[in-house]
């Protein structure tokens, strides 16, 4: 009866305008709750889910009693699914919020200073309170609702988050805004620091954490982020030795992107390509 991970990829294309910072998405207004109904929210989820759980386990203890009543089994059957449902109903409007809240302040990253600093490396306040975010609700959902519905609040996070700093790190990129060596710095930190955050906030008994995931999808984030930082020449030679890693659209909009150490030139993918294919028409 308790939630269970759902599939990262399937929920991605359902929910794809999280994404989308600079879209039509309104983050400015979107609030699901207060801190204290999601509280009240965990707890409602989580006393749902035990009542289900509970009256199914007494009706298998008793079912061989109620054999002339099969109407009656089957009635009581019907309650405990409407019960379970609701309670897995409410448990996904706490994952939504801290989805959305997580969206939110990760799409603030985009307008901050940092990324244009000359004299120092320094983090954007949004992520510090993103931090922050994450650390106090995985206690509040805890305390309210139990590990099982903060395990479901907070899962894949640690391939949102990621997927968020790639998403931020192409709006910077077709922006016309420069970013500086500093601004590019802050983007790698600032993966550090939500990995480490998220991590703390999501060690407790029967969490969703996924290691292997959470390793790949970070990596991934800062591989990409570094393709901002790195000379036209190491460019070309990251995409020849890795050109699946990303999509031709992302590697197409790093050959475009004016950098701190290199200008854009699509062109130089297009030829790229180009040569890689007959190179290897050519064996």
């Amino acid at each position: 009866a308790l939630p269970t991970k759902v599939s990262f990829e399937k929920e991605v294309e359902k929910i794809e305008a999280l994404t989308q910072f600079t879209g039509p998405l309104k983050f400015d207004n979107s609030n699901l709750c207060n801190d204290d109904e999601l509280m009240k929210a965990a707890c409602l989820a989580n006393s749902l889910l035990r009542v289900s759980s509970l009256l199914e386990g007494q009706l298998r203890n008793r079912a061989g009693t109620w054999e002339k009543s099969v109407s009656a089994v089957r009635d009581l059957q019907s309650a405990i699914k409407t019960i379970r449902f609701h309670g897995l109903r409410v448990a996904k409007f706490c994952r939504a919020e801290i989805l959305v809240q997580t969206a939110k302040k990760m799409s603030e990253i985009c307008m901050s200073s940092v990324l244009v600093a000359e004299d120092a490396v320094r983090l954007p306040s949004c992520v510090n309170n993103l931090g922050e975010y994450l650390t106090t609700s995985s206690d509040n959902i805890r305390e309210a609702g139990g590990n099982a519905i903060a395990a479901h609040s907070f899962s894949s996070l640690e391939q949102y988050i990621p997927l968020f700093l790639i998403q931020t790190a192409r709006i910077i990129a077709e922006g016309t805004k420069p970013i500086t060596m500093n601004g590019i710095e802050s983007l790698d930190r600032t993966g550090s620091v939500l990995y480490r955050d998220l991590k703390g906030a999501t060690s407790f008994e029967n969490s969703f954490w996924d290691e292997d995931a959470a390793a790949h999808s970070f990596e991934q984030s800062a591989v990409f982020v570094n393709l901002m930082e790195i000379s036209s020449k190491d460019l070309e030679d990251h995409y020849r030795n890795n050109p699946t890693q990303f999509s031709d659209g992302d590697y197409e909009l790093m050959f475009k992107f004016n950098g701190p150490r290199r200008r854009g030139d699509f062109r130089r993918f297009n030829l790229l390509k180009s040569k890689m294919k007959t190179e290897k028409r050519m064996g």
